[in-house]
């Protein structure tokens, strides 16, 4: 596991009821990311239907399903691409083969920020959205291109070493892990310009030019003197991530994540 040097606060779910957390997030200029621990502990997904049982996954999704998945170390690489597989194809060439640490990998691939419980209605079962997501911010509108009660809910299933690189979103979001390890470093918005996004224009303008695994300080000098904050996510936690914060994701082990952007 990765040596955290700035750990971001943890909250017990105890400790963090709803108007607690309205409260901890009505300032998008002061709030900070943070993890409730234990909070999705309770979802049938990591209790009765567990989805780290692979096989309940291949039940519930269908072998033969259809999925988008992601081709390539990454989205702003130019190995990168897309390829639509059976979701029985994808576990049994790119999750397994990490699931079980063979030698060979297998096959790279990441279903990123996939409406797939929309297509596997089995699955709507197994999670509820949290109170949380319910809080009304306002900030929704502002962002565009979402109704003012809407969540926008996506899935996140790779091997181990997936890796979305850096950028920020417009929404505040409820990142949970349902299975596996994720590490996350997080940079505030006032970080931006140390942090070389993509020019204006560019379909990645919400995208760092930096690879943070391995920086090239003589093209980006003043990516060394950015400020982050750090965490692993793991099952059952709800990170907090607050609209334009930029963040890092690695997988530290085959991972399942649920984003809500609300």
């Amino acid at each position: 596991m990765p040596r955290l040097l700035r750990p971001v606060k943890r909250y017990s779910v105890d400790d963090m009821d709803v108007l607690t957390f309205q409260r901890a997030i009505s300032d998008t200029a002061k709030c900070q990311p943070f993890i409730i621990e234990n909070a999705i502990s309770s979802w049938p997904a990591l209790d009765t239907r567990k989805w780290s049982n692979l096989e309940y996954l291949r039940q519930a999704v269908g072998h033969h399903r259809l999925v988008p998945v992601e081709i390539g170390t990454s989205y702003t690489q130019g190995d990168w691409t897309m390829k639509l597989m059976s979701f029985g194809e994808f576990l049994d060439t790119v999750i397994y083969p990490s699931a079980n640490n063979h030698g060979n990998q297998g096959e790279s691939g990441y279903l990123a920020q996939h409406d797939l419980l929309n297509q596997a209605f089995r699955l709507k079962r197994d999670y509820w959205l949290p109170d949380y997501t319910q809080v009304e911010t306002g900030r929704r509108l502002d962002a565009g291109n979402v109704e003012a009660d809407d969540v926008l809910v996506n899935i996140w299933l790779g091997p181990k070493n997936t890796v979305s690189p850096l950028h920020f979103d417009p929404y505040d979001n409820m990142f949970a892990q349902v299975f596996g390890f994720k590490y996350f470093r997080l940079f505030h918005p006032d970080e931006s310009a140390r942090l070389y996004p993509h020019m204006d224009g560019s379909r990645l303008v919400n995208t760092s030019q930096v690879d943070v695994d391995s920086p090239n300080h003589e093209q980006f000098p003043l990516f060394a003197q950015s400020q982050y904050l750090d965490c692993i996510a793991k099952p059952g936690d709800l990170l907090y991530i607050p609209p334009r914060w930029w963040h890092y994701v690695r997988s530290l082990s085959v991972s399942m994540s649920i984003s809500m952007w609300f």
